[in-house]
């Protein structure tokens, strides 16, 4: 599966695993709203996907993701992604590259269109929950 495809896939499971939690924790509509506004920003959106995605990459805990982690049966076109995300080239990518790479790419943005149901430009925990139930 293609790392975008991959992650628009996970993206739609995340957004649904948001949207389905309550004030019990885990709150992960609460972990993703980075400013406690109640409503989550595109870039608020991106950044939690992306988080979950580099967690579960970082294999070793170590803050950042190498090659192997990346893929470890990486194509080219998975070590042109992968050199794109690695800005500083220093063959690791950290969380901070990784998010902005995704902010730049606009990764996420289709879905927080599609979950902003009233075009404010934020999705509500409301929206979030309708979202994931138009997916299912």
């Amino acid at each position: 599966m293609m790392p975008q495809l991959l992650l628009s896939v996970a993206a739609v499971a995340t957004l649904g695993l948001v949207a389905c939690q309550s004030s019990t924790p885990p709150d992960r509509f609460a972990q993703a709203d980075g400013d406690g506004s109640g409503a989550l920003s595109p870039a608020e959106v991106s950044d939690y996907f992306v988080g979950g995605v580099f967690d579960e990459r970082d294999t070793n805990k170590d803050g950042r993701i190498t090659k192997a982690e990346w893929n470890p049966q990486m194509d080219a076109a998975d070590a042109r992604e992968f050199a794109q995300r690695d800005t500083d080239g220093d063959g690791a990518v950290t969380r901070a590259e990784a998010i902005a790479q995704a902010r730049k790419a606009g990764l996420y943005a289709q879905v927080t269109r599609e979950a902003d149901a009233n075009h404010d430009g934020v999705v509500t925990r409301e929206e979030a929950r309708a979202y994931y139930a138009s997916k299912e």
